[in-house]
């Protein structure tokens, strides 16, 4: 497969491409099924699971969200992916962010319903709902947290990708 990046929605089977993206490159560093779909039931609703989307479509505003995370500011990522070498919507770079600098960056920041560190969330065996909760809280702290929204997501994508992307992984 291969990613869709744009500034624009994407359809469901785009979603799906990009999610099997995000499942293969998280896998071999250590990542749970449970944390992705975790994690990917957050993304849709911020960014489509896109890496190159803007806030509402307002391409270049860096005072809004972007990417996969949609960073807000975007220059809360843009300002470290180009110092780094990557161009802002290319997704290696977003996840290398995310898996790498979100505990540092102070992206993510345990709250007393989610006491976690990253480092517990990404190897969690805890249920996709818990972990979308935890995503939510403890890194997005989305304005509209439309969180079961999120927690559905987060069991969809679970079982995607135990069925199309190799995640036996036990909930």
């Amino acid at each position: 497969m291969a990613w869709t990046i744009g500034n624009f929605y994407l359809s469901e089977a785009q979603m799906q491409g990009n999610a099997v993206e995000v499942y293969d490159f998280l896998v071999p560093r250590g990542w749970t099924l449970n944390a992705i779909a975790g994690m990917l039931g957050n993304m849709q609703t911020e960014s489509n699971i896109n890496p190159g989307i803007w806030q509402n479509l307002d391409y270049g505003n860096y005072s809004l969200g972007f990417g996969l995370a949609q960073w807000t500011p975007a220059t809360n990522y843009t300002d470290w992916a180009t110092a780094n070498g990557y161009e802002i919507s290319d997704p290696e770079g977003q996840l290398i962010w995310i898996d790498t600098r979100s505990e540092s960056s102070g992206q993510w920041i345990p709250t007393s319903d989610y006491d976690i560190s990253f480092e517990d969330f990404k190897t969690s065996s805890q249920s996709p709902e818990y972990l979308a909760s935890a995503f939510l809280k403890n890194f997005e702290r989305a304005g509209v947290e439309v969180e079961s929204e999120r927690r559905k997501q987060a069991r969809s994508w679970y079982s995607y990708l135990e069925e199309n992307a190799g995640g036996g992984q036990v909930i």
